[in-house]
């Protein structure tokens, strides 16, 4: 079938009166619209458009934690001015796999630190910690934080909690964690374990 001849004005000097923003809709639109099938578009300068940046989807409500992922501060820091770093900042993040998003959940966390080396496997932890930390109830609580990756909970990790000692027999510690949700299900470990340099003062 032949196409009918238009007596509109010529889009081209449409075109000629068009700002740069409108032009590039302009070809944009009409490369969607004369393709019925799969189409490339670019812009007017012949490049692809830069992809709007599209946050993931939250887990759904009541979903249940069945990982969890931790990161911590560069180092330990000194709190009580001997030189010797005491206390770790940590940030933990739960997820109810497969949804990609954080999630807060009732429930208590744990942590361990081990010579490097010791600290086992969840089905057969170390036996010797050098410290451990539980975190439960208004303690969870308070520690519910947003960051950038969405949902998670902040703690301290301070060798001097309970009277502690900020001397440990080794620098170089295996750091391991765990979340034990509120209603008795299976404990939930984070994979492998991660290294922390608790250095001393120099000799």
């Amino acid at each position: 079938m032949m196409a009918r001849r238009a007596h509109a004005t010529s889009p081209h000097a449409h075109r000629r009166d068009m700002k740069p923003s409108a032009a590039r809709v302009f070809v944009i639109a009409a490369l969607a619209f004369a393709s019925g099938c799969q189409t490339t578009i670019t812009t007017s300068d012949g490049t692809r458009p830069v992809p709007k940046p599209v946050a993931a989807p939250d887990a759904p409500r009541g979903a249940t934690a069945n990982a969890i992922a931790v990161t911590f501060a560069p180092k330990p820091v000194d709190t009580n001015g001997n030189m010797r770093p005491d206390a770790l900042a940590v940030t933990a993040y739960l997820f109810a796999r497969p949804h990609p998003s954080p999630i807060h959940a009732e429930g208590a966390f744990g942590f361990a630190i081990y010579a490097a080396g010791e600290a086992g496997s969840p089905d057969r932890p170390g036996q010797s910690p050098l410290r451990t930390w539980s975190f439960a109830g208004d303690a969870v609580a308070r520690s519910r934080s947003r960051a950038l990756a969405g949902p998670c909970h902040e703690f301290t990790l301070s060798l001097l909690a309970d009277r502690g000692s900020d001397t440990l027999p080794v620098e170089s510690v295996d750091l391991v964690a765990w979340f034990e949700p509120a209603d008795g299900g299976e404990r939930v470990w984070m994979s492998g374990v991660r290294g922390v340099q608790f250095a001393g003062p120099e000799r």
